[in-house]
């Protein structure tokens, strides 16, 4: 949520000479479409000709990147790293198989074997106990990193977050943070701004001017 819109505003109105694409991971599904609904809004306004996708497939997201952007929140790291059980998913998987099948009651609860891959998603809940913040995503980052080729640019706008790749990882230390208050708010900002209801060229603004917007323009020299 801190860096999602000036990110999605930066790449949508990056102009480089030669064709580009936009992948979008979150093992957060939530979260992922609604970032994911904000770039093709802004995509609409200002590139509509780059082509853009969305997974919680990290393998597929990597797949021929040849510059990475690394905005990883822990939530999306310990999902990563192996999800828990929320009380709802922990109902299914607890529900012994004769109160299932006995009777038919259409109150009883689906089998998890027979749930969806994209409801188990939404039931499951990332784990909380064991390594910190920076640990754990930095775990995950390492992750991502070994699906990429050799040679690819990449920008960290983490927080507080450091990791030994191997690789040459350019870091900054951007947008400014948001007061922990004031972040349930942003998701509504990003819904005004779908809907048209809000200007977006605020969000222009700010991309024009960015880091990332001149660490992208560096890599087209290269």
């Amino acid at each position: 949520m801190r860096t999602g819109p000036a990110v999605m505003a930066t790449v949508a109105r990056w102009y480089p000479d030669v064709p580009f694409s936009v992948r979008l991971f979150d093992a957060n599904s939530e979260r992922l479409d609604l970032v994911d609904l904000l770039l093709r809004q802004l995509l609409d306004s200002w590139n509509d000709e780059i082509p853009a996708m969305a997974t919680q497939d990290v393998t597929e997201a990597m797949d021929g990147v040849t510059d990475l952007v690394i905005t990883m929140h822990e939530d999306c790291a310990r999902r990563m790293l192996g999800a828990g059980n929320s009380a709802a998913l922990a109902y299914f998987e607890e529900a012994g198989e004769l109160d299932l099948y006995l009777g038919g009651d259409r109150n009883k609860p689906t089998p998890v074997e027979q749930l969806s891959e994209q409801t188990r998603k939404l039931l499951e809940a990332p784990k909380r106990e064991g390594n910190s913040r920076e640990d754990v995503i930095e775990m995950a980052v390492a992750e991502v990193i070994k699906k990429s080729q050799p040679g690819i640019r990449i920008v960290s706008l983490m927080r507080g977050v450091g990791f030994d790749s191997g690789r040459e990882i350019t870091h900054y230390n951007w947008p400014v943070p948001i007061q922990e208050d004031l972040l349930p708010l942003v998701p509504h900002q990003i819904l005004r701004w779908v809907r048209g209801d809000e200007n977006i060229s605020d969000l222009g603004v700010v991309a024009d001017n960015s880091p990332l917007m001149g660490w992208l323009k560096d890599g087209e020299a290269g």
